[in-house]
């Protein structure tokens, strides 16, 4: 999920960039890039903005996820549309895998609400939460990443799974269940926030590194992530601790997923 253009690029000379400025008084659009797990995994960042002084914050983001990140009451207008309307008429725009740069030159009091180190990421977990759904608590699992050019490398056979949590598991796999329980047909596969009361609901959840590691993990549901070969390994795990509920998992580990499971 990539939008092609920015407010900022679209009207130059009324939007402009956000470069760590004051933000009283003022408006400002962010603009979520990259995945769905980027979208949910910077997140976290929306409320500095409000801390800050921000007097209107605007987020372009895809429509699927509007109730997922509606929750979070510091944005004031969620859009899809860049050409016009409220992100064309902000102050300033950022895009918002730019915001951990721009609030580590903020304020004291404001990196020490947000704080930024190489050991642990602001709030870990937490800053997203919604209410269980009823089914029973089961763990979660699920074994493809989305179809880019990490899908071979990141994905692990549905058989593979199998063999490591057993078959009583909620399948979290859009492309298919497997040998796993189907979860309840609500349209929860286009609908992030219907997808978030499920994995709510769950005792945790056991996937590779994909989007729904960071819909689990900003809830605080504990999660198994299952790594593929280093020379694969994501950025954001190589580094600081950006959710504390998470258990990184390298192939050569992945048999300790029985006993971490049944330790929840």
């Amino acid at each position: 999920m990539k939008a092609s253009a920015s407010p900022y690029q679209k009207n130059p000379e009324k939007v402009r960039a956000w470069q760590g400025e004051s933000l009283m008084g003022k408006s400002i659009c962010v603009q979520m890039e990259q995945g769905f797990g980027d979208i949910i995994q910077f997140s976290r960042f929306l409320p500095a903005l409000k801390v800050l002084g921000a007097k209107k914050l605007v987020v372009i983001q895809e429509s699927s996820l509007h109730y997922l990140i509606g929750q979070m009451e510091c944005v004031d207008v969620f859009t899809n549309e860049v050409n016009a309307g409220e992100a064309a008429q902000c102050d300033y725009w950022i895009g918002s895998l730019s915001l951990p740069y721009y609030l580590s030159l903020s304020l004291p009091y404001v990196r020490n609400l947000f704080p930024l180190s190489k050991d642990k990421v602001v709030g870990s977990e937490g800053y997203l939460d919604v209410v269980p759904s009823f089914i029973p608590s089961k763990i979660g699992v699920n074994w493809n990443c989305a179809r880019t050019h990490q899908y071979y490398s990141r994905s692990i056979l549905p058989e593979e799974m199998l063999a490591l949590t057993g078959s009583n598991a909620y399948s979290l796999t859009i492309e298919g269940d497997g040998p796993f329980i189907p979860l309840p047909d609500d349209g929860w596969k286009k609908d992030w926030h219907k997808f978030a009361r499920h994995i709510k609901a769950l005792k945790g959840v056991v996937c590779v590194d994909t989007a729904t590691t960071h819909v689990a993990a900003a809830m605080g549901v504990k999660v198994i992530v299952l790594l593929p070969k280093a020379q694969f390994h994501c950025w954001r795990w190589k580094h600081a601790t950006w959710y504390d509920s998470v258990t990184l998992l390298k192939p050569d580990e992945y048999h300790k997923v029985p006993e971490i499971i049944r330790s929840w």
